[in-house]
């Protein structure tokens, strides 16, 4: 019995001491492996990119996906312009009306103009207290009118007009009409200012077409009879402006002032000698002509349909 109980002793001793032996080995081990891994340097990043590069000697395959290409490598397309927004357009085209004076910078143009016309004789030279004041009177005009284009925004601008204008006064309380119809022929330059606004100016020729004389009771009047014939040929200086009212349509004033003399072979009785008879055929007046100029101011309507 003494034996049994020893052998049994034994056996568990033995069993002890080889668990311990294991749990001994392993905790080894464990520490082991941690003091090593503590130990190990850690890889900088050169090496950590270097170590992840795949290997050159055998790329892998090509993976079948699509790649967004730059568009330097696309194949090349025909441009097709994209439209722009529609406030962007009408902001390009308001820009263009801006650049372009009203009449679109056309190198020529054709048109029409009327115009009314209020006339005055100034430099009237009689100084007869029978005389009340220059000949005053209205009239109208209209013809064709040209524009040739110089440089930018500024036209050659000449035009040919017939102009009607009828001129009044008193003498000893009776009227006197001066009737007057002409060739005018302005030879004007026009700039545009501001778009809209022109300015013009130059000289202009006259050409008379037909002139009347005529006063109150003239059957009734004794003596010699007056006749009265103007200058076949005049000139002058026009200066005006005008505003564009619609596409082609212009609304203008205009002031012209003549340089010569209206009457210059009229004669008056005080240029006649004592005893000296006026001739038949004379132009001849009771009244002094001398140094009548004609000046106008026109208000007009001009239209340019080229």
């Amino acid at each position: 019995m003494k034996k049994f109980w020893t052998l049994i002793a034994s056996t568990m001793l033995v069993a002890s001491a080889a668990f311990a032996q294991d749990d001994y080995d392993y905790a080894d081990q464990s520490e082991e492996q941690t003091t090593e891994q503590a130990s190990e340097p850690w890889p900088n990043e050169d090496e950590q990119s270097s170590e992840a590069e795949p290997a050159e000697e055998a790329p892998a395959a090509p993976v079948a996906k699509q790649v967004n290409k730059p568009a330097s490598a696309q194949p090349a397309k025909a441009f097709e312009p994209t439209p722009a927004p529609a406030h962007i357009a009408q902001a390009d085209d308001s820009q263009d009306s801006y650049e372009r004076p009203a009449n679109n910078e056309q190198k020529f143009g054709i048109g029409l103009r009327a115009a009314f016309d209020y006339g005055m004789m100034y430099g009237f030279k009689n100084e007869d207290d029978d005389v009340d004041g220059s000949p005053t009177g209205i009239g109208f005009e209209g013809g064709l009118m040209g524009r040739i284009q110089l440089v930018s925004n500024l036209h050659f601008a000449p035009e040919v007009n017939i102009a009607f204008v009828r001129t009044e006064h008193e003498y000893l309380h009776q009227k006197r009409t001066y009737t007057s119809i002409d060739l005018e022929i302005p030879l004007l330059m026009r700039g545009i200012v501001l778009d809209k606004f022109y300015v013009t100016g130059g000289p202009q020729l006259n050409l008379n077409l037909s002139n009347d004389f005529d006063y109150d009771n003239k059957d009734a009047t004794e003596g010699y009879e007056e006749k009265i014939d103007e200058a076949k040929f005049t000139f002058g200086l026009a200066v005006g402006a005008g505003f564009n009212i619609i596409e082609g349509l212009f609304i203008d004033v205009r002031f012209y002032m003549g340089l010569m003399d209206l009457y210059p072979d009229v004669k008056s009785i005080s240029d006649y000698e004592d005893g000296e008879i006026v001739s038949e055929g004379d132009d001849f007046s009771y009244i002094s002509m001398k140094g009548a100029k004609m000046m106008k101011i026109k208000a007009g309507l001009s239209y340019w349909f080229i």
